[in-house]
């Protein structure tokens, strides 16, 4: 472990007490990082072993996650005829909106113009209906004369009162579809069945039309301001159903192929709440700006707000693997390692490749043979001196060259 001791006799260090390798063996034998420590150090440095070996592992995944709108929750508030955006009762996003809640009032000519409409329609109706009702009376009285009436007054008279009637429905039906066109309309416009009782009683056009929600939603965005002329399509707000919620979760490329539909997630969210689910798709796409994969669950929560992060596990099928515990796994910027034991206190660090991991087991694709031990405590300490010996054997070698 202290390279600066060098003897040209067998010995043991003055300062740790491990027994000193003669260079030129070790590298003819094991290499330049073959450490030998002896019982003793062993246990005052509380070096313990464990056995690669195959076992169930199951890949779990740390990621976020981020709550966000079902697309098909989303929907424009637009007006049906332009006009001029009078108020606005909506401040800010993310502000809710509750059923019936006033949202905005607009002036419109086109609207007052299709009031007058109506208004002119209720005065025909009006006479209209007083017409038919004078026709029927006088084909009531002709109906109660007909037993008066010899076979051929009896024929006439009631093709008369035949004849009245198609007259009274060629009158009536006009004007009734000319009501249901313009009440229909008027209420696309954003008239509601009360606006209506008030022009029809009053006679007069509301020049300023107030328009509510039709259901409960959070402002996503807001594409108008009072005072602005908008059109028949201008998205005044765009809101969303807050209670049809997704939580995306962001996954890197070499993460996709261990997940699948279905695997099982744990979320955290800020305010500690944990909920357990599944995962329902993976998108195909990659995000270009960030390099990532998108895959997404439904979720659904009073407290929860859009935009809000949240801490996901992602635990896919499992698996059997060679593994060997987490702590037994030295990570360099050269790549992993673990501490090989090849008996008899000898210790040779061994580059390996990884793949899966969990908690507390890390599998081992190349490197390691089942059966393998490797150190999970005091690996850092023996790798250490496994580099200050490599380095002493290359130093005394090039002076030895020399």
């Amino acid at each position: 472990m202290h390279s600066q001791i060098v003897q040209d006799h067998p010995g043991t260090c003055p300062i740790c007490g491990m027994t000193l390798v003669e260079a030129g063996a070790s590298d003819q034998e094991e290499g330049a990082g073959l450490l030998h420590v002896d019982t003793a150090t062993q246990q005052k440095l509380g070096i313990t072993l464990a056995t690669a070996e195959t076992q169930t592992l199951a890949h779990e995944i740390r990621t976020y996650a981020t709550v966000i709108a079902d697309e098909g929750a989303l929907h424009p508030i637009t007006p049906t005829v332009d006009g001029v955006l009078v108020k606005l009762k909506v401040t800010q996003t993310g502000q809710h909106i509750g059923p019936g809640q006033l949202l905005y009032e607009i002036q419109s000519a086109d609207l007052i113009a299709l009031q007058h409409e109506y208004i002119d329609y209720l005065v025909r109706l009006t006479q209209t209906q007083n017409a038919a009702k004078r026709q029927r009376e006088q084909n009531k009285r002709a109906q109660e004369n007909i037993s008066t009436q010899d076979a051929a007054g009896r024929e006439l008279l009631e093709r008369s009162i035949r004849q009245s009637e198609e007259q009274i429905l060629a009158m009536l039906q006009p004007t009734e579809r000319d009501g249901v066109r313009l009440t229909t309309r008027l209420k696309y416009a954003g008239m509601s069945d009360d606006m209506l009782a008030t022009v029809a009683k009053t006679g007069r056009a509301i020049t300023v039309v107030p328009v509510k929600t039709q259901k409960a939603c959070l402002v996503k965005e807001i594409g108008a301001r009072p005072g602005m002329v908008v059109s028949a399509m201008t998205p005044i707000v765009t809101c969303v159903d807050d209670s049809r919620l997704w939580l995306e979760v962001a996954l890197f490329p070499d993460q996709v192929p261990f997940i699948h539909a279905g695997d099982a997630l744990n979320v955290r969210l800020e305010d500690g709440t944990q909920i357990n689910t599944t995962l329902a798709n993976i998108s195909d796409l990659v995000d270009p700006a960030t390099r990532t994969v998108r895959a997404r669950f439904p979720i659904s929560g009073k407290n929860l707000r859009i935009g809000e992060y949240a801490g996901v596990t992602i635990r896919s099928g499992s698996h059997q693997v060679l593994g060997i515990p987490s702590s037994a796994l030295i990570r360099t910027g050269h790549g992993d390692f673990v501490i090989l034991s090849r008996g008899n206190g000898h210790f040779l660090p061994t580059q390996v490749e990884t793949g899966m991991e969990s908690d507390d087991l890390v599998e081992i694709s190349d490197g390691l043979q089942e059966g393998a031990q490797v150190v999970v405590n005091g690996n850092f300490m023996l790798d250490s001196a496994s580099s200050l010996a490599s380095a002493v054997a290359r130093m005394t070698g090039s002076s030895a060259a020399k």
